[in-house]
């Protein structure tokens, strides 16, 4: 008959204090998640578009220069949140808060296994309660996945090199190669990080040998299967597109300035304990990561670090925590909380362990009754960070009118207010940010209405009529309808919709008004006339069956050199696919206005391309206003100048061919000439 074993009382401390920790880091990445951060950044929707891609089963073959849609793991780990939480923000929000945890988790388990179990809760409390990595916890990002599953494989190789028991562990082996190849699909830094297991593996065969006999062949054939895995990925230069960022300073420095390279090395230092990222976008600007006195037990693990730095577990922990910090070292402070991510686990593992060989210091010299006591008022500062961690994320930081604006709360109101409405039909939306990959994806992870069309433009230089009678017309503060457009719409207000009276743009309006009848009043009552060819042409002009010049009008026919053009073109929406078939590679069609004063050797002395009625979004039947301001070069002699008018698509500069009866007689029209006079 065995003896029923008796639970050890420590360990059901430890084990409670686990649970306790994850609940706590728990709550503080769910708790108001969908307040807070206060809506969505760019970065954030476009991460969005490439996960949500892959949800409808339709993955997004566009290419873009920072490496979105070059990270294959979040895209599907966020497909799979998406399929649970539907495709929202709010879904990508919990995709990050998961591996928040499960970063938890394994910085628990690896310093547990590689320095004892008060170092491990320690290092899991920081990383539950520091405002680092809940902040992080809670982006819509597609790097979240990277901390979690590199070091889920450092515990799985700590796991592997462990001794004890004599049995090859050979599913930890193939566990570590799985994870490390899991966080080169994710995110650029964690590239750079692996290079800390080249360091391990160059280290044990210097200083270690036993350990390297044992485990060397191994532990190379797990980083050999992890770069066979994960090449496909690494051998695609788009996968490196964030590298570019790196070349200033190590350029300078390359040719002998190392000024910028130094400034930028000391203020990323300088974040551990003094200033701390400025982005308020992923910071509270200027917070260090640890306090005052969390930085002195961080310095003193690095120390004790340094001091032991022939036991493999230590010499490691200074690797990882250098080549993670790497690109911040060389980029500087902003942003760093984002470069330097990937070694969240052994930064804050530091101060737990500098605070453990303290604790193993009064034991020896006083007794555990001081032990205790340094328990008790470690776990009374871990309550003291937390508390501040939720003051300073969701008061300080969740509700100043700065993250505000950065999180485009007031689009994020208007899609919110757009998705209560009984309202049913078209949206007139004026939009700073109008084109793709920027607001419209916003407000598709947030808008979730079939029965609503909304059309896109930025009223300070645009205005688009869709082809009804009657729309709604949203216009924001930061993107108010031109006076050219506003003196000229009759409008009923349906509500001013404030938000918070410190925000940056505190409200929004909401019009009624009748678009086809106001494009009538828009429009000249003549149609006039423009060249194109060998000569004269009525309007309406076809530019490629995709879109046809209404009208025109030129409020400024005399300028002085150097003076600024007005300039004013009214468009009908033909058929779009008429720009022809969109780029596999692009977000959509991109089309651009081009309005050039030339002289007479059709020379350019003056001009303005763009478009903020954006072409991805065109409807057949909608009509456009576009208005140009520009200055006429100030060496332009006085005289008679041309005006050109025409249209070209953006990814390959071809312009749209002027078509009469369906053949093309020129890519451009010529309007109202334009005088330049000097004023006497």
């Amino acid at each position: 008959m065995t003896k029923p074993q008796i639970p050890n009382p420590k360990s059901q401390i430890s084990n409670w204090a686990l649970v306790i920790i994850l609940l706590m880091g728990t709550f503080l990445r769910l708790y108001k998640l969908d307040s807070v951060p206060p809506g969505l950044t760019h970065d954030e929707a476009d991460t969005g578009y490439f996960v949500a891609a892959v949800y409808r089963g339709m993955p997004s073959q566009v290419r873009v220069p920072y490496g979105y849609g070059y990270e294959p793991f979040p895209k599907y780990s966020g497909a799979l949140f998406m399929a649970l939480f539907g495709p929202t923000d709010l879904a990508l929000r919990l995709h990050s808060g998961f591996f928040g945890i499960v970063l938890l988790l394994f910085t628990y388990l690896w310093t547990r296994r590689s320095f004892g179990i008060a170092t491990g809760l320690g290092s899991a409390g920081l990383v539950a309660v520091s405002f680092w990595t809940v902040c992080d916890s809670r982006f819509a990002l597609n790097s979240q996945p990277a901390p979690a599953l590199f070091t889920g494989a450092v515990y799985f190789l700590w796991c592997a090199m462990d001794d004890r028991g004599g049995d090859r562990r050979w599913w930890a082996w193939g566990l570590f190669a799985l994870l490390l190849t899991g966080s080169l699909y994710v995110y650029e830094a964690a590239r750079g990080a692996a290079m800390a297991f080249g360091l391990l593996f160059i280290y044990l065969a210097c200083v270690d040998r036993p350990c390297f006999r044992r485990h060397g062949a191994w532990f190379a054939g797990a980083l050999i299967i992890a770069g066979l895995l994960a090449a496909p990925h690494l051998l695609d230069p788009g996968a490196w597109g964030r590298s570019s960022t790196l070349s200033g300073p190590l350029r300078s420095a390359y040719h002998g300035d190392f000024g910028p390279l130094l400034i930028n090395v000391a203020s990323a230092l300088g974040t551990f304990s003094f200033n701390g990222d400025s982005f308020v976008t992923y910071n509270l600007p200027g917070r260090p990561i640890f306090d005052p006195l969390t930085s002195l037990f961080f310095y003193g693990g690095v120390l004790l670090c340094i001091w032991r730095w022939r036991r493999p577990a230590y010499a490691f922990t200074l690797m990882w925590l250098i080549v993670g910090i790497l690109p911040s070292l060389i980029l500087g402070e902003w942003t760093s909380v984002l470069h330097s991510k990937v070694a969240e686990a052994p930064i804050l593992a530091l101060p737990a362990l500098g605070a453990a060989e303290v604790g193993r210091f009064i034991a020896a010299r006083l007794g555990p009754r001081w032990v205790r006591l340094l328990v008790a008022f470690c776990v009374i500062w871990l309550v003291v960070i937390a508390m501040s961690t939720g003051y300073d994320y969701f008061v300080r930081w969740g509700e100043s009118p700065e993250t505000r604006a950065a999180y485009f709360h007031n689009l994020v109101a208007i899609t919110d207010y757009l998705d209560d409405a009984e309202y049913s039909g078209t949206v007139a939306l004026s939009s700073p940010f109008p084109d793709l990959p920027l607001d419209p994806f916003i407000a598709d992870l947030r808008l979730h209405r079939d029965d609503l069309a909304l059309r896109w433009f930025d009223g300070r230089r645009a205005l688009v009529f869709p082809d009804a009678t009657r729309s709604l017309l949203v216009v924001p503060p930061n993107a108010p309808l031109a006076p050219y457009f506003a003196e000229r719409l009759y409008l009923r207000l349906v509500e001013r919709v404030h938000l918070q009276p410190d925000d940056v743009d505190p409200y929004f309006d909401v019009l009624e008004w009748d678009p086809n009848g106001a494009l009538s009043s828009f429009l000249p009552s003549s149609a006039g006339t423009v060249a194109a060819g060998d000569g004269p042409l009525r309007l309406p002009v076809n530019f490629g069956g995709a879109v046809e010049l209404l009208a025109y009008e030129l409020p400024t026919p005399t300028v002085v050199p150097g003076g600024t053009v007005t300039f004013i073109t009214f468009w009908r929406i033909l058929d779009p696919v008429a720009l022809g078939p969109v780029p596999a590679q692009t977000y959509g069609y991109a089309a651009v206005l081009f309005v050039h004063v030339l002289d007479a050797a059709d020379a350019v002395v003056g001009q303005e391309d763009r478009l903020d009625a954006p072409a991805w979004n065109w409807q057949s039947g909608d009509a456009f206003v576009q208005l140009h301001r520009f200055q006429v070069d100030a060496s332009a002699p006085p005289g008679l100048y041309r005006l050109g008018v025409g249209i070209y698509t953006r990814d390959d500069l071809t312009r749209l061919p002027v078509l009469v009866n369906g053949v093309q007689i020129d890519d451009r029209v010529l309007v109202s000439p334009l005088e330049v006079v000097i004023n006497d």
